[in-house]
């Protein structure tokens, strides 16, 4: 029973703090689409009225390399991330539901 406090309150940490994580991600990631496609809108309408010339091909082939080089060179180690989160049971579960919930909110 010494136990329980301490559980509860890791729980509504995790729950609070996931839930906080989630609603600014979705904020956020609102905001950073919202200018991108407003960068490409901008980009396309200055291209259509002949302020600029854009070569889509060079952009795609670009595009590619980036994403090839960013593959190669990943090393993320998923042993770290399993380690924490097995020893923070209560917290990580309550974090996940608080994610979802914050993302669904936002």
């Amino acid at each position: 029973m010494e136990a329980l406090p301490f559980i509860l309150k890791t729980v509504v940490i995790g729950l609070v703090a996931g839930l906080v994580v989630g609603f600014l991600s979705k904020k956020v990631s609102k905001l950073i689409i919202f200018f991108a496609l407003l960068i490409v809108v901008v980009l396309q309408v200055a291209a259509y009225k002949g302020y600029i010339n854009i070569d889509w091909l060079s952009w795609k082939d670009t595009a590619v390399d980036v994403v090839k080089n960013t593959v190669k060179n990943a090393n993320v180690s998923t042993d770290s991330i399993k380690d924490i989160f097995m020893k923070n049971v209560p917290f990580s579960i309550a974090a996940i539901i608080g994610f979802i919930f914050g993302f669904k909110k936002g």
